[in-house]
């Protein structure tokens, strides 16, 4: 079965298409295509994370991602900390949405 196999960096982003037999799991795939699996990355399939141990089937995509830089609930919060700045011309909006002119 062939499968792809993506490590994502933070400035990169790697590719492999390999061809694996039934019964591969996430883990030994990863190992096939060359890499590992480093202490504070995951492993997933198609965007959501799973067990190293699940067994993967035709062409599935197996993404190694890295950690998180930082949490999202503090990235929102600096976003609108920044938002709300007096110099910020489109105060009290939101990222994407419609805002007010002053």
């Amino acid at each position: 079965m062939q499968v792809t196999v993506v490590r994502l960096d933070r400035d990169e982003v790697f590719v492999k298409t390999l061809e694996l037999p039934e019964g591969t799991t996430l883990q030994q795939a990863v190992q096939e295509a060359g890499w590992t699996v480093g202490n504070n990355q995951k492993i997933a399939l198609w965007n959501v994370l799973k067990d190293p141990q699940t067994k993967i089937s035709q062409g599935d995509r197996i993404e190694i991602l890295p950690a998180l830089t930082v949490d999202p609930m503090t990235a929102r919060r600096l976003r609108e900390e920044k938002n709300q700045k007096p110099e910020n011309v489109l105060i009290r909006g939101r990222n994407g949405g419609k805002h007010r002119l002053l």
